[in-house]
């Protein structure tokens, strides 16, 4: 292409070139100020003389055309067009070229870049892997297992080096002492597992396992100061807890408090004592501490002090309260009768009371009513009122009445109370207070008692029993006859017996005492409680007190129902003191105790004669057996010291226990007024053998 061709055909140069020459370079102008719209056009043709040459690449020029070639530098694409040349358009499109050849440097400039920084990575990222099978199945340079390096050694080269640092430690980690107490534990005792694969497998894998970044950020820390990793070691928490539970079997013992007993006569003082607990979160945190160092470490178990509640300085206040208790005897008075309670009555009246503040000895008042009550029945008279017979519809006189007295049961509690409370270094006097009793009965008043109809009767069998026991039943059967019981009064079966003793009738025989046969004064005495207490059921009386035996007693059976036939759980059993039998007399006239004793058949019958109240009738239900239960095996034996060496007697047969459930049902006019449960509940009983013990 001819270099004239080259330049556009509308400029000043084309011009020039073919003689066209303008006015104004014709002939001179006179200089004036350019106008603002030229100034615009200058500013354009300069600065597409800057850029559009570096933009549009310059063609070979012809060697034909090189003395034709143009003044102006080559770089130049084209030459400026005149002002009035260049459109809009065509300035819009020298930018838009002007800004793509921008880009295109900017690109290849960071293209360079690029490049290099991608060359970089990838080397940096290879460095690694590299380094990582140069080191197979070694650790790296600058790993150390708690201060132990291993950089460069194999699997088995660390294993040995593990097994000298710390086999001490591996073979006896602890060991614990406590006083004089020593235990040495070994890492499975404490639910320890030193994992020496996992230790060396975390050491082998240092910087070589992991994504790049990982791994240079693993190489980096080996680089700048090495790394010290600690051995895999794991903690079964629940079964050092355990271990630690099994030492404080060895440690742990409860704190004693002061204690204080009374026993026959004697005031027996127990000092306190601390107690000691061992303290389970602090020895795990101080055995955890000591298995990091992983050196065999000795710990001293950690324990707390437990105080008594009651201490020492209490316990000597209450002793010396005991000891002024029982300073001296309490004479009990009343006329010309005396009792005297020496120290080791008054101790069983006694209790100890203590808590987190105080430790007192003070009178047990059921205790203290029990014995006042036992007292009432050596005190009192009993029935004062003659002793009466109904014979052929008649009442007749047997024993007239007497003057008696009946012991003020709370009166006389409280005078005891206030007494003991004084303390006296001499012998201790209480007055008792009693009831004087006349008898209400004349033989003028005999029709007007209205005793004249049969209200209960009941019945027993005693055959088979042992001489001591029949002797014993007609002396309790003889303090019953002929007894009456007035209008609204309580009826008190261990009163109106008395004192049993030999005075009164009574000889030594066994009877259940605590859940236990021993021998007793009275034994048998039950067989006459039992059939009063059948005659008050069928009679309808209201039962205030009755206990049925502790177990089941085979000769109770005959007769137990009455009309309804044989069966066991209608007995009562009395024990003087603490057990007795008492019914009230709630119709409106008197109530006549009649005995029979028939020594040929062997059974007992009581009666209650008076008038019915309201017509009334009773009827039973029952019975009904629950909670059976086999007798024990094992066989009990009392030792008798009366009897020879030798002499052996059974005096219990094993028998099942059970509890027994009858109803009463009372009907007044033919109504139903009342359905009562009486309950019985006999424990098994074993064997039951008495053996000599004497000379």
């Amino acid at each position: 292409m001819p270099v004239g061709d080259y330049y556009q055909k509308y400029g000043p140069i084309y011009r020039r070139r073919n003689g066209q020459v303008p006015e104004t370079a014709r002939e001179p102008v006179r200089p004036t100020s350019p106008s603002p719209t030229r100034r615009r056009r200058r500013r354009v043709r300069r600065y597409a003389a800057r850029h559009q040459a570096a933009l549009t690449p310059v063609p070979p020029p012809l060697i034909a055309d090189v003395t034709e070639r143009p003044s102006y530098p080559s770089r130049l694409i084209a030459p400026p067009k005149p002002d009035t040349a260049i459109s809009a358009r065509e300035r819009i499109e020298m930018r838009r070229l002007q800004r793509r050849a921008r880009l295109q440097r900017r690109f290849a400039v960071w293209r360079s870049l690029a490049t290099t920084l991608l060359l970089c990575t990838l080397v940096l990222l290879a460095l690694p892997y590299a380094i990582g099978l140069s080191y197979h199945e070694r650790a790296l340079p600058g790993v150390a297992i708690q201060g132990v390096r291993v950089s460069n050694l194999d699997p088995s080269a660390i294993a040995a080096t593990l097994h000298v640092q710390y086999g001490d430690f591996l073979e006896q980690p602890l060991t614990i002492t406590y006083r004089d107490q020593t235990w040495t534990p070994s890492l499975a005792e404490l639910g320890v597992v030193f994992d020496t694969e996992a230790t060396i497998a975390h050491a082998l894998r240092y910087g070589q396992t992991g994504d790049p970044l990982t791994r240079l950020h693993d190489l980096a820390t080996l680089l700048v100061g090495g790394v010290d990793l600690a051995p895999h070691l794991t903690v079964d928490e629940a079964k050092l807890q355990r271990y630690l539970l099994r030492l404080s079997q060895s440690v742990d013992h409860p704190p004693r408090d002061a204690a204080l007993s009374v026993q026959h006569g004697y005031v027996i003082a127990t000092p306190a004592d601390s107690g000691r607990q061992l303290l389970p979160a602090e020895n795990t945190l101080e055995i955890l501490a000591a298995l990091r160092t992983l050196q065999p470490q000795q710990i001293t178990l950690r324990t707390r002090a437990l105080e008594p509640t009651v201490n020492n300085q209490m316990l000597a206040a209450a002793e010396q309260q005991a000891q002024a208790l029982l300073a001296a005897p309490l004479l009990l008075k009343h006329g010309e009768r005396e009792w005297l309670w020496d120290t080791a009555q008054i101790a069983d009246l006694l209790e100890v009371q203590a808590d987190h503040a105080r430790m007192e000895v003070m009178i047990d008042p059921e205790r203290l009513a029990q014995a006042v009550n036992a007292l009432a029945i050596s005190f009192d008279s009993g029935s004062v009122e003659p002793r009466l017979r109904l014979e052929a519809g008649a009442l007749q006189i047997i024993s007239p009445g007497r003057t008696g007295w009946r012991l003020d049961q709370p009166r006389t509690t409280r005078f005891i109370s206030e007494t003991l409370m004084q303390a006296a270094p001499t012998t201790r006097t209480v007055r008792l207070a009693a009831e004087k009793l006349t008898p209400q009965v004349t033989p003028a008043a005999l029709p007007t008692l209205g005793i004249a109809e049969l209200l209960g009767e009941g019945k027993s069998s005693f055959a088979g029993s042992e001489a001591y026991r029949i002797t014993n039943i007609k002396a309790g059967a003889a303090r019953m006859d002929g007894v009456l019981i007035a209008p609204g009064a309580e009826f008190s079966f261990n009163t109106q017996l008395g004192e049993v003793n030999a005075e009164n009738g009574f000889v030594q025989g066994y009877a259940v005492i605590n859940n236990r046969t021993a021998l007793e004064w009275g034994g048998g005495v039950c067989q006459d409680s039992t059939t009063l207490f059948r005659a008050a059921f069928w009679a309808g009386l209201p039962i205030t007190e009755r206990h049925a035996h502790p177990f089941y007693i085979s000769w109770y059976d005959r007769y137990g129902f009455g009309a309804y036939g044989d069966g066991a759980g209608l007995d009562a059993a009395i024990y003087t003191g603490q057990h007795d039998l008492r019914f009230v007399n709630d119709t409106d006239h008197w109530i006549l105790i009649e005995t029979e004793l028939d020594e040929i058949n062997q059974t007992l019958t009581m009666r209650l004669y008076g008038t019915r109240k309201h017509n009334r009738e009773v009827a039973f239900d029952g019975p009904y057996i629950t909670n059976e239960t086999p007798a024990p095996s094992t066989p009990v034996y009392t030792d008798d010291p009366t009897k020879p060496q030798g002499y052996l007697y059974q005096s219990d047969v094993a028998r099942s226990g059970r509890d027994i459930t009858v109803y009463r049902v009372i009907y007044e006019n033919s109504v139903e007024v009342a359905r009562e449960a009486f309950v019985t509940r006999f424990r098994a009983w074993p064997n039951v053998y008495v053996r000599g013990t004497g000379g």
